[in-house]
C-alpha cells in the first residue's frame, strides 16, 4: 500500500503488552479507510498465533472508522487470556469542515470559533466579501458563487457541519433546499420561530420527508440569550460541540448524566492532524524527532487523550499537548527517545501547588505515549501489503 498523505487512513499502535514475551511497542498496523488495504510491521514472534491480533484490530478500526475520535482498546488472545495487548487508534482522516453559507457579522464571529474547535472552514456568499477573507486563515477557503451552484463547489458528506446564515430568507431558502438531501454531521438556518414554520412548510410542500426536516436545526443554536454577533456564534458552536460530544445542554450545575466514553478522547483537530502528517514527513526525511500523544489524562488538564505534539531535536515543535510545565517536562523526555530510538509512556503528575501555578483549579495527570518518528517509516516500508 503506498502511502498518500491526503489519503484517509487509521493508524493502530501497540502502546503496551502484558504477559508477552517480546517487545512490540511501538509496532503499527495502519488501515486504509476505503478498502481492505493495509500494511505495517506488526508481527508477534514466531511459533504464536497472530489472526487473533488482526482480526481484533481490523474490527476494532472498521466499526467506527469515520468517527474522527482517537480510541482506546485492550486487546486479548482467546486463548492465551493472560495475554493483552494495549492499542491506540489514531485516525489520519481530514478534519470536519464546518461550511458557512452566507458572510455576514454572524460568520464572521462563527469562522473565528469554529477555527478553535478544529474545523476546516469554507464560507459561501454570493458576492465577494474582502474583509472576512483578509481574516481567514490558510486552512480556510472562501467560494464567491450563486447559492443555486453550491453542489458543483462544495463536497458535503458526513463530517461536514452546515450553517445557514445569509442576507435573506429567500436565499437561505435555496441553500437548505440543496444541502438537506446530505448525510451530514449537521445542519442549521437561523432565523425566528415564523420564519422557520414558513421553510418548514415549504420543505414539506417540495417533498422533504418529515424525518430530515426534523433534523434540521431552526432556529439555530443554544438557547443562552445570544443577541450580539458574537453571543449567537457562541450560540452556534455551543450546538456543534452538544451534537459533536452527545452532550445534553443542560446546566453542568443542574445536569443529571454524562456519556461514558465520550469526554475521554479528543476529536482531530486540523491542527493535531497535522501534526501527525509532518511526523510522517519527518520520518522520511529522516529528521530526528519524536510525537507525543496523550494517552491517559485525569483530574485537570488543558487537553485530553488524542492530543498530540512533534518534538524536533533542535528544540522546535508542532502542536500541543497543553503548554506549562508538563509540556516541557514531555520535550526533554522525546530528547532521550530521540536519542535511544525507543518509545515509552511517560506520567506527568501535577500537584495542587504546581497546577496552581499553571493557572489550573485543582491537579491532574498526564500519561503520553511517545515514539521516536522512525516507527512511522518502519511501518509503512517494513510491513508487507493485506488485501
Amino acid at each position: 500500500m503506498e502511502f498518500d498523505l491526503q489519503q484517509e487512513k487509521a493508524i493502530a499502535t501497540i502502546i503496551g503488552v502484558d504477559s508477552l514475551p517480546c517487545d512490540i511497542v511501538g509496532q503499527k498496523k495502519i488501515f486504509k479507510i476505503d478498502s481492505n488495504d493495509s500494511t505495517g510491521n506488526l508481527k508477534l514472534p514466531w511459533g504464536m498465533q497472530q489472526n487473533w491480533l488482526e482480526k481484533q484490530l481490523e474490527e476494532l478500526v472498521r466499526e467506527d472508522s469515520t468517527s474522527g475520535m482517537f480510541r482506546l482498546a485492550s486487546l486479548t488472545n482467546p486463548d492465551e487470556p493472560d495475554q493483552i495487548i494495549k492499542v491506540m487508534i489514531d485516525p489520519c482522516i481530514t478534519p470536519d469542515e464546518l461550511v458557512i453559507l452566507g458572510s455576514g457579522h454572524v460568520s464572521l464571529e462563527l469562522v473565528n470559533v469554529g477555527r478553535q474547535l478544529g474545523y476546516k472552514i469554507t464560507v459561501v456568499d454570493d458576492r465577494p466579501d474582502p474583509v472576512l477573507t483578509q481574516k481567514l486563515a490558510e486552512t480556510d477557503r472562501f467560494i464567491c458563487c450563486n447559492f443555486n451552484d453550491i453542489e458543483s463547489v462544495l463536497k458535503l458528506g458526513p463530517r461536514s457541519s452546515v450553517v445557514i446564515v445569509t442576507r435573506g430568507h429567500m436565499y437561505d431558502m435555496d441553500c437548505i433546499r440543496k444541502v438537506i438531501k446530505y448525510p451530514l454531521a449537521y445542519l442549521g438556518m437561523i432565523g425566528s420561530r415564523r420564519k422557520v414554520k414558513l421553510v418548514k412548510d415549504q420543505l414539506l410542500e417540495d417533498g422533504v420527508t418529515i424525518q430530515k426536516v426534523e433534523k434540521v436545526h431552526m432556529p439555530i443554536g443554544l438557547d443562552i440569550g445570544a443577541q450580539t454577533p458574537a453571543e449567537i456564534a457562541i450560540s452556534i458552536a455551543a450546538e456543534l460541540i452538544k451534537i459533536r460530544r452527545a452532550g445534553s445542554g443542560e446546566s453542568l450545575r443542574v445536569a443529571s448524566k454524562t456519556v461514558a466514553g465520550v469526554n475521554d478522547c479528543e476529536m482531530v483537530s486540523s491542527v493535531d492532524g497535522e501534526t501527525l502528517q509532518k511526523a510522517i514527513v519527518a520520518a522520511f526525511d529522516e529528521t530526528p524527532a519524536a510525537l507525543a500523544t496523550i494517552i491517559n489524562a485525569k483530574g485537570s488538564t488543558p487537553r485530553k487523550a488524542g492530543a498530540r505534539m512533534l518534538i524536533f531535536r533542535d528544540g522546535q515543535t508542532q502542536g500541543t499537548i497543553g503548554g506549562g510545565c508538563a509540556e516541557s517536562e514531555v520535550r526533554l523526555e522525546a530528547l532521550n527517545v530521540i536519542d535511544k530510538d525507543k518509545s515509552c509512556i511517560h506520567k506527568v503528575s501535577m500537584s495542587a501547588d504546581i497546577a496552581a501555578l499553571e493557572g489550573m483549579a485543582c491537579g491532574g495527570m498526564l500519561e503520553v505515549f511517545i515514539e521516536p518518528v522512525k516507527n512511522f517509516s518502519r511501518a509503512i516500508n517494513g510491513g508487507g501489503r493485506h488485501e
